[in-house]
């Protein structure tokens, strides 16, 4: 039974070095670290650890996965850009690192500072209660916020990331102002919220449905479409005529003048990696979704994303360099 089961996994492994393109034969010979610049426990952290295994299979070679929260994600794009182009070092994060943060903060990166690889999944966003706060409802969220413009707290996973998006948007539709608290990611920010220093959040599905299963968060409404995860949820687009989407999509980019080879290999493993049947289920579990997208994908999102919040700062809504 073992010399059968060996022949089987030599032929299976014979077959894929036999479909793997040639130019992927020098890449990679050591293992890859995958950057998460988001604290670990959020959306980012938790998918990430799970593409890692299945790019790491494609490849034949370690994913490792490290983080390096902070700056809204400026900390770890500067340690990849940064980072020799041999594809040994790559970034796992939502577009909005390099087409918003930089408006945000005094960064010393810009939009086209990265090499976009692939676009891996997408993510709904939730506005999540405290269980206990007094509030029930989005009705509830828009009518505290109006009597005490400025005052209430809401906390979002770091600036420029999708979650103050969704927040300055939903101001933008409710016509409200909130006492925006950023965070590192999901997970701190989490933690503060089900100790009772904050009381709302805008969060992905992934991280708060556990604490939604529990009983301590309450969703009052989706950044979006409704969500089959969460029936009955009302979407924040109830509040105006204007759809209202805001979701995250998450991607792995690389240094610049990184070799096409490598970047040929990237792509293919990464295109593979997302049929991962671990790797699907994984993500249909947490609440997102597997969204394939090519470089070209990514850089339209970053284009589109870059665009809108250069409106936000010529409306005044956001200062540029905060």
């Amino acid at each position: 039974m073992f010399r059968r089961t060996f022949l089987r996994a030599s032929a299976a492994a014979f077959a894929t070095t036999l479909a793997w393109p040639s130019y992927a034969k020098n890449y990679p010979t050591r293992p890859i670290t995958l950057w998460v610049p988001y604290a670990v426990g959020g959306n980012g952290d938790l998918t990430a650890r799970l593409f890692a295994d299945a790019l790491g299979k494609t490849l034949g070679q370690s994913v490792v996965v490290g983080n390096k929260p902070g700056g809204g994600g400026a900390i770890g794009a500067m340690h990849v850009i940064l980072s020799a182009p041999d594809g040994y070092n790559l970034l796992f994060s939502a577009p909005s690192v390099f087409s918003v943060t930089p408006h945000l903060i005094k960064a010393s990166y810009g939009l086209h500072s990265i090499q976009p690889v692939c676009l891996v999944t997408k993510t709904p966003l939730v506005l999540v209660v405290r269980k206990g706060s007094g509030l029930r409802s989005l009705g509830d969220v828009v009518k505290a916020a109006k009597a005490k413009p400025g005052a209430v707290p809401m906390g979002y996973s770091g600036l420029g990331t999708p979650n103050h998006l969704a927040m300055l948007d939903l101001e933008a539709v409710a016509h409200v102002h909130f006492n925006g608290i950023a965070y590192k990611g999901s997970g701190p920010m989490l933690k503060d919220m089900l100790g009772g220093q904050i009381q709302l959040a805008a969060d992905q599905i992934s991280t708060s449905m556990p604490h939604i299963e529990s009983g301590e968060l309450l969703p009052v409404a989706v950044f979006g479409p409704p969500q089959d995860a969460l029936p009955g949820v009302p979407s924040v687009s109830s509040l105006g005529a204007e759809p209202f989407d805001v979701t995250t999509h998450l991607g792995v980019s690389a240094p610049k003048k990184m070799p096409e080879n490598v970047l040929q290999a990237l792509q293919k493993a990464a295109s593979v990696a997302v049929k991962d049947r671990h790797f699907v289920d994984g993500v249909t579990k947490m609440g997102s979704f597997v969204q394939w997208g090519t470089s070209q994908d990514y850089s339209r999102l970053m284009d589109k994303q870059d665009e809108f919040i250069q409106s936000m700062i010529a409306a005044g809504r956001i200062k540029m360099g905060a």
